[in-house]
C-alpha cells in the first residue's frame, strides 16, 4: 500500500507582512495533503490569514502542516475547519495559546503542539474536541489551569517533557481519556480527585518526583496499566492498590524500595509486576499470595540475598520469574513448590553457590531455567529428578566437571548450556562424547 507521503499534494503560502492581533499566521509556510489525490502539487502566495478555514480547499479531508514562527493562537485561528483531520504545529515557536483558538472542528483526528515554548495551559483552551490524539509534549508547561481541557474525549494525551511540579484538580471537566502520559515532568504531587474524574486506562508517569501511590490520588476505577519508573516511591503500603480495581500492569523500575510487605499485591488483577532495579532487600513470604492473574514478576537488579520457598502461594498457573542480579546465595529445600511449572525462571548473576538435593523436587517442567554467571560449583546426580526442563543454562559457573553419566544427570532436559565453565580434561571429554546425542553447549 502505498505511503501516504505519496499521496501528497502541497500547497505553500508566503506571507510578508507585519504581525497583528487578528492575524494569527504571518511570513509562515503551509503544506497540506488530501487522502486520496496522487501527487497533485499546487502553489500560491497570499498575503496573511487569520484562520486556516480561509486558506485551504474544503471539498474532502485535509491534512495540515505549518511552518514557521507562530508566537500566539488567537480566538478562532483553527475554527470551523470541518474538513480538517490533522494539524501539525510542531516547533513554531508557540508561545500562548488563546482560550477558543480550537472550535468546531467536527473531523479533526490529530493535534501536534510539540516542541514549543508553551507555560501554561488556560481555562478553556481545549473545548469540546473528540480526537484520537493531541500531543504536548516538550514545552515548558509549568501551569494548567482548571478546565483546560472540557467535554474533552482523546485516546491519547500526551503532556511528556514539560515542567510541572503538581497536577491540581480540577483541569479535567466531562473528560474521557484512553492514555494519559505525563513522563519526564517534575511532578511531586498529584491533587487527590485530579485524576479521578477521568475515566481511562493507561497512566504513564516515569520520570518524576512522586513518592508513593496513594489511593485517593490513583482512585482509578478502569485503569489497567500504571507506569511509576524512575520516581522516588520509598514504601509501599497494604492497600495503597485498593481503589485500582482493574490494574493489570505496574511497573515501579528505579525507584527507592527496600521492602515489599504482604497486603499490596494480594488478590489483585495484576498479569504484569515490575519491580525492577529497586533497593529491595525483603520480601514478605505471603507478599505474592494469591495474584491468581500473575504472569510476569520482575524483581531483578535489586538486593535479595535469599529466595522464599514460600513465595507465591495460592491458585498457581505458568509464570515469568526473574530475579536475576541480585545476592541470591542459596536455593533451598522445595524452592518452586508453589511454582511446578513455569514459563521461565530466571535467577542468572547472583551467587547462587549451594543448592538444595531437594529444591527442584516440586518442580514439575520450565521452558527456560536459567542459572547463568552464578557460582555453582556442584551438580549432583539427582538435583534435577523428574523436573522437565527445555533449556537449563549453567554457563559462567564453577563446574569443574558433573558426577554421573550425563545422559541420566540430564535426562528429562532439552537444551543445555555449559559454556565458561572450568571444566577439567577428564570432564571435557565426557561432555564432548554427551554432545554428540544431545543438545548441549560447551565453552
Amino acid at each position: 500500500m502505498r505511503s501516504l507521503l505519496l499521496n501528497l499534494l502541497v500547497c505553500i503560502f508566503r506571507f510578508k507582512v507585519s504581525h497583528s492581533e487578528k492575524n494569527t499566521f504571518v511570513n509562515v509556510t503551509v503544506q497540506w495533503y488530501f487522502y486520496h489525490e496522487l501527487e497533485t502539487i499546487e502553489q500560491e502566495t497570499v498575503a496573511s490569514f487569520d484562520n486556516v478555514k480561509k486558506i485551504i480547499p474544503d471539498e474532502e479531508p485535509v491534512s495540515v502542516t505549518i511552518h514557521g514562527s507562530i508566537p500566539i493562537l488567537y480566538e478562532k485561528s483553527i475554527f470551523e475547519v470541518p474538513n480538517l483531520v490533522s494539524l501539525d504545529l510542531f516547533n513554531v515557536s508557540l508561545e500562548e495559546i488563546k482560550p477558543g483558538a480550537f472550535e468546531n472542528l467536527p473531523l479533526l483526528e490529530k493535534l501536534i503542539l510539540s516542541g514549543n515554548k508553551l507555560t501554561e495551559i488556560k481555562t478553556d483552551t481545549f473545548v469540546d474536541l473528540n480526537v484520537t490524539y493531541i500531543d504536548l509534549s516538550s514545552n515548558s508547561i509549568i501551569l494548567l489551569q482548571p478546565r483546560a481541557f472540557k467535554n474533552f474525549n482523546a485516546s491519547y494525551l500526551l503532556l511528556d517533557n514539560n515542567k510541572l511540579t503538581e497536577f491540581p484538580s480540577g483541569v479535567f471537566d466531562n473528560v474521557t481519556l484512553g492514555n494519559l502520559s505525563l513522563t519526564n515532568n517534575r511532578l511531586h504531587t498529584i491533587a487527590p480527585k485530579a485524576l479521578s474524574t477521568v475515566r481511562f486506562r493507561i497512566l504513564n508517569l516515569p520520570g518524576n518526583k512522586l513518592e508513593e501511590i496513594n489511593p485517593e490520588v490513583f482512585d482509578l476505577q478502569d485503569l489497567t496499566t500504571l507506569n511509576l519508573d524512575s520516581n522516588s516511591v520509598k514504601l509501599l503500603r497494604p492497600g495503597d492498590l485498593r481503589n485500582l480495581p482493574e490494574l493489570d500492569e505496574l511497573s515501579l523500575v528505579e525507584n527507592q524500595l527496600k521492602e515489599i510487605p504482604e497486603g499490596v499485591f494480594n488478590n489483585t488483577k495484576l498479569n504484569d509486576l515490575n519491580l525492577d532495579a529497586n533497593k529491595i532487600a525483603k520480601i514478605a513470604s505471603g507478599a505474592f499470595d494469591d495474584m491468581k492473574d500473575l504472569v510476569s514478576l520482575r524483581i531483578d537488579f535489586n538486593n535479595l540475598t535469599q529466595w522464599d520457598n514460600n513465595w507465591l502461594g495460592g491458585e498457581s498457573r505458568d509464570r515469568f520469574i526473574s530475579i536475576h542480579f541480585n545476592q541470591i546465595t542459596e536455593i533451598p529445600d522445595d524452592a518452586f513448590k508453589n511454582i511446578p511449572s513455569a514459563f521461565a525462571i530466571h535467577l542468572q548473576g547472583n551467587k547462587i553457590r549451594k543448592i538444595s538435593p531437594k529444591a527442584f523436587h516440586q518442580l514439575e517442567d520450565v521452558i527456560d531455567f536459567d542459572l547463568a554467571n552464578n557460582e555453582i560449583d556442584r551438580w549432583d546426580l539427582d538435583f534435577l529428578g523428574n523436573t522437565s526442563l527445555d533449556i537449563l543454562n549453567l554457563r559462567g559457573n564453577k563446574l569443574e566437571c558433573v558426577e554421573g553419566d550425563l545422559q541420566t544427570v540430564f535426562r528429562n532436559v532439552g537444551i543445555i548450556k555449559l559454556m565458561d565453565n572450568p571444566w577439567n580434561e577428564e570432564c571435557t571429554k565426557k561432555i564432548e562424547e554427551f554432545l554428540e546425542n544431545k543438545n548441549a553447549f560447551l565453552g
